[in-house]
């Protein structure tokens, strides 16, 4: 029923939204569908842990492609391997991850939707004459690699397979099938280490949220291409997956929890990566729009010209954002610190007033007033310290009862500085609130007024279909409602935090 509901909920999400209809296709990597992520763990190996430190043994994704051979999807699709149509049950693993990436995944059409009108259009605009052929689109719509790095099955057409997440599989094919495979040498053979979940999270957002050599640009979605965005949770279960849960009650007690935590910290960690690196480079307009919110100036302000309703106003940005400076500034679209800023709060609220105090005094630089640039040089480098301290220390914490209930109080009690942030804001935290509910639901049972609640996120998961159609008001509402029902609950979860 759990997994039922989670479906139903994304399907709300995500097959019904206008803003999306290219997504809906079948892209992946950096446009389409964009549910998709996590990488497999189907391997033997792949069971997950509390401890989510950086594997030593893992090599540098650069490194790995400059040593080692792709032998490509079909390298992995024998019947006795990965390719059974069923799930089998003699192994750890269930054999059928192949077809379950080839027949049911859309990183598998990462290739052919370049080949679609859409992309083609945006390929257009952007003066690219085969997007299928380009390497600013193949290199997250598939696998684009140099001759000498291709082996004899490599295929380009496949998408976005298995290597791509797994790693370049010349040196660990054959020895991951053996029993005494060790999987703390693997990343020495150039297998990734998706068990990892600050490792899982940051190969989704190379291509969810962009990295050096494939970022989203400005420029990119000004031609035409959607806005990336990423929640770890709930598009892992969206993908679908093609592994096994961990057997470890342990293990998978908050687990959903913990990947939600660790993808929101390492999004925001990986935001501010790319504006020191892209600040350090110094190549084109810095920083570039797309790391800004849309909505600060694309958003309608004659409203004399229209003859609009007051629910209308009420629902326009201008009217209802709380500018923390001067308005028509740059700020900063982070929807993932909307609601990580939450979890730092819980962590730590001293480091959380910190982030607090950063983030301001960053805008604040954006304008060039007020500080010289060495200052705001400053302020970059201890925002980008601080986030990296902050997923090191989500990754390892112990979420419980009392401090997944204390989250989704604070978030839904935060409705109205997420809808004066951005749209993106506030679907990271119906998102959240969902992630968090199944979570809750898997280790403790029924909440008090479940049904309510998951009625409340089922409707809060409608309001978000669309950027365009988006209600501030009734989003807001909506989440007084939530926050409501939580807090009038809330005397129960007095255990331990």
């Amino acid at each position: 029923m759990k997994e039922e509901s989670r479906m139903r909920r994304i399907v709300l999400m995500l097959w019904y939204r206008p803003r999306i209809g290219v997504l809906a296709t079948g892209l992946i990597g950096i446009c389409l569908f964009f549910f998709l992520g996590v990488l497999p763990r189907g391997l033997q190996w792949l069971s997950t842990s509390h401890a989510e430190t950086k594997d030593k043994t893992v090599l540098d994704k650069s490194k790995a492609e400059d040593l080692y051979m792709y032998l490509g999807a079909a390298s992995c699709s024998g019947s006795a391997c990965h390719g059974s149509t069923t799930p089998r049950t003699k192994l750890r693993i269930g054999q059928n991850e192949f077809y379950i990436w080839s027949q049911k995944d859309n990183h598998a059409k990462g290739y052919e939707v370049l080949t679609k009108e859409d992309s083609q259009i945006i390929a257009k605009n952007l003066k690219i004459p085969k997007p299928e052929e380009s390497d600013r689109c193949l290199v997250c719509h598939a696998m684009s690699l140099n001759p000498d790095h291709q082996g004899k099955l490599y295929d380009v057409t496949e998408g976005v397979t298995c290597e791509v997440c797994h790693g370049p599989a010349e040196k660990w094919l054959g020895p991951h099938i053996s029993k005494d495979f060790d999987s703390q040498k693997a990343g020495s053979l150039g297998m990734y280490n998706t068990k990892n979940l600050v490792m899982r999270a940051d190969k989704c957002l190379e291509c969810h949220a962009g990295s050096e050599g494939k970022e989203v640009t400005h420029e990119l979605i000004g031609a035409g291409h959607p806005r990336l965005t990423f929640e770890i949770d709930n598009y892992t279960h969206a993908m679908p997956p093609h592994w096994l849960p961990p057997k470890n009650k342990k293990e998978l007690e908050w687990f959903g929890t913990r990947a939600w935590a660790v993808g929101q910290a390492a999004a925001f960690r990986n935001q501010i990566k790319r504006l020191v690196s892209s600040r350090r480079t110094g190549i084109g307009l810095w920083p570039d729009l797309a790391h800004f919110d849309c909505f600060a100036c694309h958003h309608a302000v004659v409203d004399r010209l229209h003859n609009i309703s007051e629910k209308d106003k009420a629902d326009q940005t201008w009217r209802n954002r709380d500018y923390d400076g001067k308005p028509g500034r740059l700020v900063l679209n982070s929807p993932s610190y909307a609601v990580f800023r939450h979890v730092a709060n819980l962590l730590s609220p001293e480091e959380g007033k910190d982030l607090e105090r950063l983030m301001k005094a960053f805008h604040e630089g954006l304008t060039g007033k007020g500080a010289p640039p060495e200052s705001f040089n400053i302020t970059i480098r201890r925002l980008s310290e601080l986030s990296e301290k902050l997923l090191a220390q989500v990754s390892q914490y112990t979420f419980t009862q009392k401090s997944v209930w204390s989250l989704m109080i604070s978030i839904s009690g935060d409705n109205h500085r997420l809808t004066a942030s951005d749209f993106q804001a506030a679907e990271q935290a119906v998102l959240a609130l969902a992630s968090l509910y199944d979570a809750y639901v898997e280790a403790v049972g029924p909440m008090p007024d479940s049904k309510a609640v998951k009625e409340t996120i089922d409707g809060l998961y409608k309001e978000i279909q669309s950027a365009r159609t988006f209600s501030a008001s009734d989003f807001e509402e909506t989440m007084r409602k939530m926050h409501k029902l939580l807090s009038k609950s809330n005397s129960h979860t007095t255990g331990p935090s």
